[in-house]
């Protein structure tokens, strides 16, 4: 995790458990708010500078990002690197299309099949509207939550830092303790 957060997530996990006597608000009212807002609109955008670490090799890419939260669908087209700009990926549940034009995409999967890096804007909208807010940590410049998707062996741990206004900033998605997948987000918009 990055370490500007790695003290607020100590200070926070100390926070979410302990009773906040006197507070009207929860330790997760801004996750909540959150989703609550991403699930009263058709669809959020963002664009992410995504990586995806398979440990003996490591691919970075930039990708323009849809989610609709009331369909779980997931839209992204693929802008960096160039050589495989213009590729676009489709998932709906568990169903997913890649398209391209003369252009192959091999990346595979990453934590032994339990997600693939073209799911990357799915498995946020999913952590968002639906995971499991396992904590909310306070910092000076916005707020960490973390959430579990998934159960037992195919959990996954999604941390999203969040600026004050609620915006997310990135993401990291770890597997067994292991981060499979990081993205810095921005242009951020809710529709």
């Amino acid at each position: 995790m990055r370490k500007i957060w790695k003290g607020a997530v100590a200070a926070g996990l100390c926070l979410t458990l302990a009773a906040c006597g006197g507070e009207e608000t929860s330790p997760v009212q801004e996750a909540l708010s959150f989703r609550t807002d991403l699930l009263a609109v058709d669809q959020c955008s963002f664009t992410a500078q995504a990586t995806a670490d398979y440990g003996e090799r490591v691919y970075t890419f930039g990708l323009d990002c849809v989610y609709e939260p009331r369909t779980d669908r997931a839209e992204l087209t693929v802008m960096e690197p160039e050589s495989i700009a213009g590729i676009t990926a489709t998932m709906e549940g568990t169903d997913g299309t890649v398209a391209f034009d003369g252009t192959a995409l091999e990346l595979g999967t990453l934590a032994s099949g339990k997600t693939a890096p073209l799911a990357l804007p799915q498995l946020l909208g999913q952590a968002w509207t639906g995971g499991y807010i396992e904590s909310q940590t306070a910092a000076d410049s916005g707020f960490l939550v973390t959430y579990q998707v998934g159960y037992e062996q195919d959990a996954l741990t999604v941390y999203t830092a969040f600026d004050e206004a609620g915006v997310p900033l990135w993401a990291e998605v770890y597997y067994e303790g292991i981060c499979i997948l990081q993205a810095e987000l921005s242009n951020f918009a809710m529709e």
